[in-house]
């Protein structure tokens, strides 16, 4: 996928784009990695031995082309021995013409391999070639290249700074990302004064979506989740560095049982690698993109504040009720100290509320509950801005602009990788996932139509004329989401009420949606707080609890005031950074919305689709076999369940519409020349191409390159294969009732066979039987000549002794029926070479 996207780029000069999706545990982030691990080390070797410079040369040789991978494509016919041109010395003038000739052009396949007798490459000795592993150095690469090793490097090393601060352990899988990404890999792609396009790595730039940041606070431990990894690679840090690093919060051994938003973890070990082994490649990583000492030190406490937040202790207020008050602690204090503000302000902050009413400015005491979700919803937001800043930092290390060095270059080509959740229907469905099928509900219409254009563009090609194929789109259910009054405009609306809640965000949409052809699922038989969608998909049931609060997601103005003067670099620069982008917002309610999670995540959806219908786009749906992390186990329910979610299912019926099957006329020739008689085909003189003879092979190679006879013997093929189908498919023909017209089981277009419903069914049946009959008469014949040879050996050896009448009697009788199956065959069948040839229907 990786190669042919990369040839998209070079050859076609177009952006491409893979798509990557599957559920949690399918093999998402390994496939991405892969992908990228692949497109990052292309290189291009430019020496004098290059294959590039072998052709001016040497004229007599036939061109290799090395592509960027390393992989050498022979333009010959490839017989698997990886050197095509010991075939023009070895037999007579015309094979050597027809193989220079098709070499030099390239008529038949191409066979990509590496030369396993080369020395130079790295197939050589056998040994097997790690995608991930940088191809070889080699002398005399351009200058531009010298300089992209360290690009290269930052590029691969942004996946595990992502993974470590992105993935965390669930029920389903040990690394599960848990946010989408969407990465450009940037390149430089030069045309002019080359004879083949040179195409060199420059960068890359990463765009995230929808991290899971309510896992910073909640985490289901006793089933085995964990939070995200980078708090226990820092727990699982040497002690030195840790006292060193926050001296009050780790002054004594400290383990993830020591802070409340990670609890106890069962292990300490993802993927066969311990949390301290993991931390030392993080901070590796770290370094290759710029963030070290200073930098490192102020990340790492950023995260030792959100660990801290956790170990307060909120308590009724004894002198009000209905208010709260953090208890006095040692952890209150350390969480000061980290912090660099004082207790009283961080107190003031999360447990009292500053409403303003026309001119009057109220304080509103939160109660114990209210200011617990003001705290975790602080330290959702602080490592929500870490997370960001990361992304930010990587990305400034990694961008062309920035970091490439040649001059001149006004646009960068790119291959984007978008690695994002899969459709998720699980028992309990929450604000989460329907964020996540809302961008599968695009991305599958994106997918429906990359794959009808494709059906229709191929009909085109091949010039064919089809009526119109119609297919079930999800455009209802996008208008339930995204239209007026949809879900989006509903939720936010609900939040802007005063007293919104859940429940009156369900009376809403059923309110406002009661037409029976609506994706909404009728209300009876769900709770007051629960509805129903019928995706692509299927039907999923959701439990509305906590929507309205997960949609604002939003910290007080109050709160954000007193996290923007933390003596942490990072928190006070980002926090302030996006005080600022609310002061901006003159419009009350248009802030409001703006800053609501589904409509912040919609328009990132809107920008994503629209640099994916700049691109060409690939398609990678990964599959997970079963639901216990085991090899070897497939699970069918479970797997057909994930192709109907990745949309296959769909893809399928638009592809089977009108010729689900196709072949190419070569094929159609091997496979079912054989099945009509022998005087029919040489009375309508059709012939495979192998029987030509060698001249009119070479004639057939030479009038093609000069383009003479070329369309001409491509009908004579095409009425070929027209005349046999239609001698063969006679009975699959059916009559338009209305006009009495014929349909053809077949449409010929112009390199393939289109067959109707059905229509290569029956000639694969017919095949099959043809060989049964063909195998049913070699065994006749050889057990005829088993008997015969059995029968002249008793003959010629009689028994030496005399048999009595009991014994003799199976003998005579084995003899006398060999002696009749003898004179029957001889009688009966004629030779074998006709009836091989002969009409099998």
């Amino acid at each position: 996928m990786s190669s042919l996207a990369f040839k998209g780029l070079i050859i076609d000069g177009q952006d491409q784009s893979i798509l990557v999706s599957g559920e949690s545990g399918a093999g998402k982030t390994v496939s991405v990695k892969i992908l990228m691990s692949h497109l990052a080390t292309f290189q291009e070797r430019r020496t004098k031995d290059s294959p590039m410079y072998r052709f001016e040369e040497e004229e007599n040789e036939p061109p290799l082309i090395e592509t960027a991978d390393q992989t050498t494509i022979r333009n010959g016919n490839g017989d698997g021995d990886g050197d095509g041109r010991d075939h023009a010395h070895n037999g007579n003038v015309v094979d050597e013409v027809v193989s220079w000739v098709t070499k030099l052009f390239g008529q038949n396949e191409h066979t990509t391999g590496h030369d396993a007798t080369d020395p130079n490459t790295e197939y050589a000795n056998g040994d097997d070639y790690d995608i991930e592993t940088p191809p070889l150095q080699v002398e005399e690469e351009p200058k531009e290249m010298n300089q992209t090793n360290l690009i290269v490097q930052r590029v691969l090393d942004s996946n595990p700074l992502l993974e470590a601060f992105g993935n965390a352990k669930t029920t389903r899988n040990d690394n599960s990302s848990r946010f989408s990404k969407y990465v450009k890999l940037q390149f430089h792609v030069e045309y002019v004064d080359r004879a083949f396009p040179a195409c060199h790595i420059a960068g890359s730039k990463c765009e995230t979506y929808l991290l899971e940041k309510s896992r910073v606070v909640d985490h289901d431990s006793v089933r085995g989740e964990r939070n995200f990894h980078i708090f226990y690679q820092l727990l699982a840090a040497p002690e030195s560095y840790k006292r060193g690093l926050w001296k009050t919060g780790f002054k004594s051994q400290t383990d993830a049982s020591s802070f409340r938003y990670v609890g106890f973890s069962s292990t300490n070990s993802i993927e066969g690698l311990t949390d301290a082994q993991r931390w030392h490649r993080t901070v590796a990583a770290l370094h290759t993109v710029g963030i070290y000492e200073a930098k490192l030190s102020t990340l790492m406490r950023a995260l030792c504040i959100v660990l801290q937040l956790g170990n307060l202790d909120f308590i009724v207020d004894p002198k009000n009720e209905e208010a709260s008050i953090i208890e006095p602690s040692d952890e209150f204090d350390k969480l000061s100290d980290i912090l660099g503000i004082p207790t009283k302000d961080i107190s003031k902050a999360l447990t009292v509320r500053k409403v303003t009413a026309r001119n009057d400015v109220l304080w509103v005491p939160l109660n114990r509950i209210q200011a617990k979700d003001a705290c975790d919803a602080c330290a959702k937001e602080i490592y929500s801005c870490v997370f960001d800043w990361l992304v930010s930092t990587i990305n400034d290390a990694t961008c062309a602009e920035q970091n490439y060095l040649k001059e001149g270059v006004e646009e960068f080509r790119m291959i984007g990788l978008l690695d994002i959740f899969g459709f998720e229907s699980f028992e309990i469905n929450r604000f989460e996932q329907l964020c996540i099928n809302h961008a599968n509900e695009r991305l599958q219409q994106k997918f429906t139509a990359d794959v009808f254009d494709e059906v229709m563009e191929e009909y085109k090609s091949e010039g064919i004329t089809i009526c119109d194929v119609k297919f079930e789109g999800n455009t209802k259910v996008l208008s339930l989401i995204e239209g007026r009054l949809g879900l989006i405009d509903l939720l936010n609306e609900e939040c802007l009420r005063p007293r919104g809640n859940d429940e009156g965000f369900v009376n809403k949409i059923y309110a406002n949606n009661k037409k029976s052809d609506s994706p909404l699922f009728s209300k009876r038989g769900f709770q007051r707080d629960e509805f129903a969608i019928t995706h692509y998909a299927g039907p999923v049931t959701y439990n509305a609890t906590k929507f309205v609060m997960k949609n604002m997601d939003t910290l007080s103005a109050d709160v954000f005031a007193c996290i923007a003067n933390s003596s942490n670099r990072l928190i006070r620069t980002e926090f302030k950074k996006r005080q600022e982008e609310d002061a901006k917002r003159t419009d009350r309610r248009a802030a409001l919305l703006g800053k609501t999670v589904w409509t912040k995540f919609r328009t990132q959806l809107n920008a994503l689709m629209t640099d994916l219908s700049s691109t060409r786009a690939w398609y990678v749906r990964c599959i997970n076999p079963n639901m216990v992390k085991a090899a070897g186990v497939m699970d069918l329910k479970y797997t057909v369940t994930q192709l109907r979610y990745a949309g296959i299912v769909d893809a399928v019926t638009i592809a089977r519409a009108t010729f689900p099957n196709r072949l190419e006329f070569s094929q159609v020739m091997k496979r079912f020349r054989f099945l009509a008689r022998h005087d029919f085909l040489k009375a309508r003189k059709i012939h495979l191409v192998d029987e030509r003879s060698e001249a009119s092979r070479v004639s057939l190679v030479l009038d093609q390159l000069l383009q003479k006879v070329g369309a001409d013997l491509a009908s004579r093929e095409k009425q070929s294969v027209n005349v046999l189908l239609e001698h063969l498919l006679k009975s699959q023909e059916v009559r338009d009732g209305e006009n009495a017209q014929v349909i053809m089981p077949f449409v010929c277009g112009e390199t393939k066979v289109f067959f109707r419903t059905g229509a290569l069914e029956y000639l694969e049946s017919q095949r099959l039987l043809a060989y049964d009959r063909c195998a049913t008469l070699i065994q006749s014949r050889f057990r005829r000549n088993i008997a015969v040879e059995q029968f002249s050996l008793v003959r010629l050896n009689p028994p030496t002794r005399s048999l009595n009448q009991e014994e003799s009697f199976p003998i005579m009788w084995f003899l006398s029926t060999i002696l009749h199956v003898k004179s029957f065959l001889e009688m009966a069948f004629r030779p074998f070479t006709f009836l091989f040839q002969g009409s099998t229907r």
